[in-house]
């Protein structure tokens, strides 16, 4: 996996998590995992395992398609939209 899906990964975790108002160390509390390895990821140094995807995106209230969706195209970017915790809406950007 190359470093731009990692980030773009990391990128979105980590705007979701500021969205509901998680702090770092609070989510990394409720998905029970460590708060360095949870800035890793959220920088695109380390690759998560699929359990670790499954309790970000339950932690999030997220599904886990929605947080891969397309993370290894630089030119979609998906939004959430308020509507329901589940809900995605793709714009294309560029």
């Amino acid at each position: 996996m190359g470093t731009e899906v990692r980030q773009a990964f990391g990128r979105r975790v980590r705007e979701l998590r500021i969205e509901r108002g998680y702090s770092l160390r609070k989510f990394a509390l409720t998905i029970g995992a460590d708060k360095s390895y949870l800035v890793d990821i959220e920088y695109g140094r380390k690759s998560p395992t699929l359990d670790t995807i499954w309790r970000i995106a339950s932690g999030l209230d997220v599904t886990m398609s929605y947080l891969l969706f397309e993370v290894d195209s630089p030119h979609v970017s998906c939004e959430y939209d308020g509507s329901g915790a589940k809900a995605a809406a793709l714009t294309a950007t560029g």
